[in-house]
């Protein structure tokens, strides 16, 4: 996983890798070294480079950055764009880079420093990294205009300039980049949308500091999942293997209102690979429902005068309940008395893993006490306004902070927490996850219920349900993009995602 880390922990990664052995100017050497090779991997032998530095760390980054490509062979000019550096390794640096014949131009005016910029095949962004507060001042805006204007290629050294590395936030201007170094950890900025979308491709930049030592800088470790992760997590298809293998996931969905919840959650259990489906839905809703699904066992169940549950359905249901390997409850459920009775019955029923949705949480919401008393391993899936409902706080205070608020939540009932929104969060209040994957195009009515079956499948195949939860998560998102594509974020429907759900599998088999 790539870790996520914000600046003061960053900090303290970083001093507790000094503290094994060497020092923070051995730090940005790797640093602007590892940097510097990458940049050689993107641009012509003998490439004229402008590399803008700041007086502080991520200057001192840049002034190694420099060396590096002038003894590559590159020509180099250094635009220093606050004058001299003040920060003491960063002077250290500058005096090698001056050492060697590198034209170092100190604070230059617009003009100068636009016909250096326009002369350039790239610019290497040094001038301000995880320290930055506020907005930009005239001399980065005008850094800032000069390098959009002549559109040549940007490299950030760890944060682009004028963006906040910690809450992701742009107040002014910023020096908008192709590709960003993140050096040793991602941090928030890197992920977080839709301000991520500044840093263009993002390149983790590896300088010795240790897993343990990004894990330990956080109380509670936030990371973002990569390919090699879900291919590792993924459970593995067996060649000699039944249905039985793949574990059965039972969907307790849908309404007559509400079809398309019952449906949708069912395809994205299917989809999962899970070996059996039974999907338990009103009888009243049978002729929308039943047409639509041909692979998974149907339970239809007595209905109430609304077209949902009646109380009457929990004596069928709870056998199915005992048998299947995972439970998904909620989606298009609705919100009664009778289905009520029905989500307390099963909830003290499951023994296995239940995943939580829609009107399962909003039920839910009137007595959350309930979750620690359960047998069961237990997976919310709220959206902001759900949030809201469990928690008391209001949505301005959920996304102030997302990621503490499931966190807390999850902790103090002894859940798994997947909030969603456009910087899905996944935590089990020990260690969170941000999803990166997904676009504006999930914005539509369905996706969460995809989701919610595409994750109770994974349970029912044994993964634990803080990997089920980030591994639906990055999946329902890679669908959605590839879904995207082939149509468009404002056309495409949560069933495209679902219909292409195998083709994105098939990338981790």
């Amino acid at each position: 996983m790539d870790y996520i880390l914000n600046s003061s922990q960053m900090f303290a990664a970083e001093s507790a890798a000094v503290a094994r052995g060497g020092s923070f100017l051995d730090l940005m050497e790797r640093a602007g070294c590892r940097c510097a090779e990458e940049i050689l991997k993107r641009i012509a032998p003998g490439a004229r480079v402008c590399v803008l530095v700041g007086k502080g760390k991520n200057g001192g980054d840049g002034y190694v950055i420099a060396r590096e490509l002038h003894r590559a062979g590159c020509e180099v000019h250094v635009l220093q764009i606050y004058g001299e550096p003040r920060a003491e390794d960063a002077i250290v640096n500058r005096d090698r880079a001056a050492a060697l014949g590198i034209q170092i131009l100190d604070a230059p005016g617009p003009n100068l420093a636009a016909r250096i910029i326009a002369a350039s095949d790239a610019v290497v962004d040094a001038v301000f990294g995880t320290g930055f507060r506020g907005a930009a001042d005239d001399a980065l805006k005008m850094t800032a205009e000069i390098v959009a204007q002549k559109k040549v290629r940007v490299f950030a050294i760890d944060v682009p300039s004028g963006a906040n590395a910690d809450t992701a936030q742009i107040e002014g201007a910023e020096i908008r980049a192709d590709v960003t170094f993140a050096i040793a950890a991602k941090k928030p900025i890197h992920v977080l949308k839709p301000n991520c979308s500044v840093c263009g491709e993002t390149i983790m930049i590896d300088i010795g500091i240790l897993p343990e030592e990004l894990s330990g800088a956080a109380a509670l470790p936030c990371a973002a999942l990569t390919d090699e992760d879900l291919r590792a997590m993924l459970p593995p298809r067996i060649p000699v293997s039944n249905k039985g293998t793949y574990g059965h996931a039972l969907c307790v969905c849908g309404s007559r209102r509400m079809i398309g919840a019952g449906v949708l959650s069912v395809r994205g259990a299917l989809r999962s690979g899970a070996g059996l489906v039974t999907a338990a839905f009103p009888d009243a809703a049978y002729n929308g429902i039943a047409p639509q699904l041909t692979e998974p066992l149907l339970l239809p169940l007595a209905s109430n005068d609304a077209g949902s549950f009646s109380a009457d359905a929990v004596r069928e249901l709870l056998p199915a309940v005992e048998r299947a390997s995972a439970a998904l409850i909620g989606c298009g459920l609705a919100q009664n008395e009778d289905t009520a009775a029905v989500l307390e019955a099963v909830l003290r029923s499951v023994k296995t893993t239940l995943v939580i949705d829609a009107d399962g949480i909003n039920l839910l919401s009137r007595n959350t006490n309930i979750l620690k008393e359960l047998q069961a391993k237990i997976v919310l899936t709220p959206h902001p306004g759900e949030m809201r409902r469990l928690t008391g706080l209001t949505v301005e205070e959920i996304l102030a902070d997302p990621v503490s608020v499931a966190a807390n939540f999850a902790q103090a009932h002894h859940v798994t927490v997947l909030l969603k929104g456009a910087n899905t969060v996944i935590t089990d209040g020990t260690r969170a996850v941000i999803n990166t994957t997904g676009n504006d195009g999930l914005a539509k009515g369905g996706s969460g219920d995809l989701l919610a079956g595409l994750l109770v499948g994974l349970c029912a195949q044994g993964m634990q349900p803080f990997e089920a939860a980030a591994a639906a998560a990055y999946l329902h998102g890679k669908a959605a993009e590839l879904a995207s594509a082939q149509t468009s974020r404002r056309g495409m429907l949560p069933g495209d995602a679902a219909d292409l759900l195998p083709v994105i599998l098939s990338d981790y088999e």
